[in-house]
Formats: C-alpha cells, structure tokens, sequence
C-alpha cells in the first residue's frame, strides 16, 4: 500500500511495510501504488530533467562563448608567449639519434648482429622519413628550395638533403654502424622566433672551443662562419682517447637559412651527421654533443644539462 492520506495529508511517520527482498527491488525500481519509479514521480523526474537540461545548455553555451573568445585571441602560427616570456625559454635544446626509448642514451650493438644494427638503422630511418620523402610533411613540401647561403623569401623554407649532405652517413650504408663507423645525428630542438648570435670572428672565439672546429672557422668565408657551430667531444680523458677522430656532414655547425623558426609549414631543423671514424670497441664511450652561439647558455652539469645532449655508445 502507499503512505495513508487520512483527511488528504500524507503520513510518513507509519511504519514501512515489511515485503520479501526481491519485492523490495521491485518495489524500488517501480512502485505501482505510488505510481514511481526509482523513488519519483513522471512528474517529478520531467521537473528535474528539464532542470538538468537547461543547465548544461547553459554550460555549453558560457563554455563556447569563452572558446571563441579565446581562439579569436590565439594566431595558429605565433605564441602567445615566446622565448624569456615562455615556459620552454630562450635556450635552445639540443637532441640526437639514433635514442630508443626502452634503452635512453645508450647505444650497445655488435657490429656483425644484423637485428641490433637494424633496430637503430630503423630509428635513424624514421627520424629521417620527412626529410627523404615530402609527402609526409603538412603540405608536401611544396615550399622548400635550395638555399645555399641566402634565407629564403617568406612563407618559404629551406630543403635539407640527407642524400647528398651526410655522405657515407646514408641508409644504403647502414649510417656506418655495420663497418664499426656509426652515424650520429645531431640537432637543435626548435625555438619560436629565436635567432643564434653567432661565432664568426675567428679572432673572438672561447678558449674553450675544440681545435677541429677552431680550425674550420679559421678557413671558412665570412658567410660560412654564420653557423651554430657543432662539436661533440668525450667527457672524460679516457672518453676522449677512446672516442678517436670524427667527421662531421656536412660540416660542423647549423646554417643561419634556417633560422628563426616561424611555424612556416614543411619546415625541416637542420642537421648534423657526426661520424664516429675510429672508436675504441668493447668499451662504453661516454660522448657529450654541444652547440655553440653566444646566446646558448651551456652548462656541463648531468642533472641540468643546457645546451648540450649526451649519449654513450659501445661497440663490440
């Protein structure tokens, strides 16, 4: 039965009445004498609905209102905030390949297994994929042209050419790792509007500098000093005894045509192929990569480590 009514006023003080369980169940879902379902009324549950639904269009609304607004605020191209103003800042980061993720900074192979040698030779690849084939960029590369040494016009970017600019660093030779010779690839991580200030005075170079990139600088032309210069180096004195000579493709530095990055689509980051020529085998070399511009701050710390990348590699 449901609650007395005695002169039309309900009485909820009565006590309940006692029915089995699984009447109890039904009973909640749908009470046929009050005629609810779930504890309410037709009645009651189509006030609530409707206040729920006023609600959230009301929410919908409030909330594309501030979308638009917001969007009509932001350029797809420029940031908000850039360089100090940014959460990233003004110190560009530096990374390199081949690095897989279940192994960090390490590269340990043996020259003569050809599955290790494949699973960084495919990392390498698809590092590279944009670089050897347009289609993967967001409009094909349809603006990219050959710069040499002069920046290209707005709206159009530099090409890079891993065919003919890394030399023996190229996929039909295993980026050198099947002869014992590996390939690093190394690159600086994009930087909205940002512009290197450059080492091109051979006369006001840091002391610092490793005498292989000293010399190139010497007897560059004063249009190919305009690079973020390159260097990798072992960190340590046996590091750098066991590291032996490299060569870098197609030279030690980062050319100024392709700086600032402005969102430009089909914009590629130029690289640096750093060619290992003799390491010492059955030995982990600890190899630090650094970028060099008057405007990086670099830092040889492991914990906050800026403007530099490092990797270790052992070959047996």
């Amino acid at each position: 039965m449901g609650a007395d009514k005695p002169n039309g006023v309900v009485n909820y003080c009565r006590r309940p009445v006692q029915r089995p369980f699984l009447q109890r169940i039904q009973y909640g879902i749908w009470n046929p004498e009050d005629r609810t379902f779930l504890g309410r009324t037709p009645h009651r549950w189509g006030v609530i609905g409707l206040i729920y639904l006023v609600m959230y269009i009301c929410i919908i609304i409030f909330f594309s209102i501030c979308m638009c607004g917001l969007l009509a605020s932001m350029d797809e191209k420029i940031p908000y905030f850039t360089l100090a103003d940014s959460i990233i800042g003004a110190n560009p980061g530096m990374g390199h390949r081949p690095i897989l993720f279940e192994e960090g900074a390490l590269i340990w192979y043996h020259a003569d297994n050809e599955t290790q040698v494949k699973k960084y030779v495919d990392n390498i690849n698809e590092f590279l994929a944009p670089y050897n084939n347009k289609s993967l960029l967001v409009n094909q590369g349809v603006n990219q042209r050959e710069c040499g040494d002069v920046k290209p016009p707005r709206n159009e970017v530099c090409a890079f050419n891993t065919t003919t600019n890394f030399g023996p660093c190229n996929m039909e030779n295993n980026y050198g790792y099947a002869n014992k010779t590996p390939c690093l690839i190394i690159k600086l991580n994009r930087l909205y509007d940002w512009n290197p200030d450059f080492y091109d005075d051979p006369g006001d170079l840091p002391p610092e500098m490793p005498p292989d990139i000293r010399n190139y600088i010497m007897n560059a032309t004063a249009q190919e000093r305009r690079k973020v210069w390159v260097s990798c180096m072992g960190e340590r004195p046996a590091d750098v005894e066991a590291l032996g000579e490299l060569k870098y493709w197609p030279y030690p530095g980062l050319s100024e045509t392709f700086f600032p990055y402005d969102n430009t689509p089909g914009y590629l980051s130029p690289l640096v192929a750093v060619q290992l020529l003799k390491p010492k085998l059955h030995q982990i070399i600890n190899i630090r990569c650094r970028a060099w511009a008057r405007n990086i701050i670099y830092t040889d710390s492991l914990k906050d480590r800026f403007g530099s990348t490092h990797l270790e590699i052992m070959i047996d």
